[in-house]
């Protein structure tokens, strides 16, 4: 998972991220070491908490069930289910005025591209009457962070360096939903 400056996902953000309140941040998930031709990465659920861990009882959710929070229009999901990454924006926010820190955790998985289901349509008006008959039992977890509020120029905030989770331990996490899905492919 990692963070963008620009909006064309060109400019990864670098050691710590300062952010301003309400600023847009872009964010990427991404898999490597799977055949882009066969397997569509998607984001399943997408939340922040205010510290390092992603069962924390405080959280928000930015993306639920493959598609934005209806509760936030901050919230864009710029890519699902498409291709091996996954990309979506939000507007910076901090849970508390004494934490200014923020936590990015998604639950992902792979989809077969040939199941033509691994992309939803977030603006049908069926979509939330009517949900994917596909279940998926694996999925990976990643987590990334912190994401820190900056007090305009000062600086107030702790250093610290962005943990971004590397697409080689996601790959590992994800193997464990390519084996089913392999032997699906040779039941076929």
């Amino acid at each position: 998972m990692i963070p963008y400056e620009d909006d064309e996902f060109t400019r990864p953000f670098t050691g710590k991220v300062d952010a301003e309140l309400n600023q847009k941040m872009n964010v990427e998930v991404h898999v490597e070491g799977v055949d882009n031709r066969q397997f569509a990465l998607v984001m399943d659920t997408c939340w922040a908490t205010p510290v390092n861990d992603p069962d924390y009882s405080l959280r928000w959710d930015l993306i639920i069930n493959e598609c934005p929070n209806p509760n936030d229009d901050t919230v864009k999901l710029l890519q699902n289910g498409v291709s091996t990454s996954s990309r979506f924006s939000f507007r910076m926010f901090i849970f508390t005025a004494n934490n200014t820190k923020l936590y990015l955790h998604c639950a992902v998985h792979l989809c077969l591209l040939s199941s033509n289901r691994c992309s939803l349509d977030c603006n049908s008006e069926h979509y939330w009457r009517e949900r994917r008959s596909l279940d998926f039992h694996d999925s990976a977890s990643i987590s990334m962070g912190p994401l820190v509020l900056s007090e305009g120029n000062t600086d107030k905030s702790v250093p610290e360096q962005v943990k971004v989770s590397e697409a080689s331990c996601l790959c590992a996490s994800l193997m464990l939903l390519l084996v089913p899905l392999m032997s699906v492919l040779t039941l076929f």
